[in-house]
């Protein structure tokens, strides 16, 4: 059973229709927006109050995301749906920021500065929630499909029984490869070059950025000594490099899903402490507007 995170993230193959009707939705609720907020300068109304709530609840609505996602018993839409509404929603949130902190009609400012340290604050995690954003989206868009070509898809949560189970399997081979041919060369090459890679996870960089190089090295070294092997040690031999080739797929899960889950450990939070910090601005920002009526 593949990992419910990676299928809520696969995306579409190609542009479709509903993607460009998502934009244009986006575009037009953008251009609503910013001639409402026009229209109650002109008429003197606290403009900047309606964008800064709007852009609360719009961030409400972002988070009940992760809700969603816990309760998949609902009968709400499906996790891929919720993930498009998600994005464009993300990309309106943006660009209602930029219309808050421009609440004047041009050109009187172009952008209002945050002022005071509960503002500043309130801009640096609305900044850093967005791009922690934007990187999940470019993650979501480069790693599931990676995953899909590379092997079987494995919950991350079994990874880790799956690497003792075949490390365990690797050490009885060895130690059948001694007891049968009476050699310690395949024995040997493990422990020097093979234990710890079978004991741990091991090249997440390098599967991060798409490389086999490491594989590709162990593979060889196991090649080259070839030479020194008998009919039993090369049957034996060919065992261990799919067992090579299994860890490596295991770690190429762990390092891709291993990175979407982080991403998500950063995102949540930040996006929760937004929330907090936003509730506190709007409080005082409606108890300063309204508090001498």
């Amino acid at each position: 059973m593949a990992e419910p995170l990676i299928h809520a993230f696969r995306p579409p193959k190609r542009a479709t229709p509903r993607r460009w009707l998502g934009w244009a939705v986006l575009a037009a609720l953008l251009a609503l927006s910013a001639g409402w907020i026009y229209l109650l300068n002109i008429a003197l109304r606290q403009a900047a109050l309606w964008s800064g709530f709007t852009l609360f609840g719009v961030l409400l609505f972002l988070t009940a995301f992760n809700a969603r996602k816990k309760l998949p018993f609902l009968p709400l839409l499906k996790a891929s749906a919720w993930m498009r509404v998600h994005n464009y929603a993300g990309w309106f949130a943006i660009g209602l920021f930029l219309l808050h902190i421009h609440p004047r009609v041009p050109p009187a400012h172009v952008f209002r500065v945050p002022r005071g340290p509960l503002e500043l604050w309130l801009a640096a995690l609305f900044l850093a929630v967005n791009a922690s954003g934007v990187i999940g989206l470019v993650l979501s868009r480069l790693l599931p499909p990676r995953l899909a070509r590379h092997g079987e898809e494995v919950l991350f949560e079994r990874l880790p029984a799956l690497r003792r189970q075949l490390s365990a399997q690797v050490e009885r081979l060895m130690l059948d490869s001694v007891a049968q041919t009476q050699s310690s060369t395949l024995a040997d090459f493990y422990l020097t070059r093979l234990k710890t890679f079978f004991d741990r996870p091991s090249d997440v960089l390098w599967h991060l950025l798409g490389s086999d190089g490491p594989l590709q090295a162990r593979l060889a070294g196991l090649a080259a000594l070839d030479r020194f092997f008998n009919d039993k040690e090369r049957v034996i031999a060919a065992t261990l490099a799919e067992q090579i080739r299994a860890k490596d797929n295991l770690d190429f899960h762990f390092a891709c899903q291993g990175l979407l889950k982080t991403w998500l450990f950063v995102h949540i939070p930040l996006a929760y402490s937004l929330i907090l910090v936003a509730l506190v601005h709007g409080f005082l920002a409606w108890s300063f507007t309204h508090g001498g009526r």
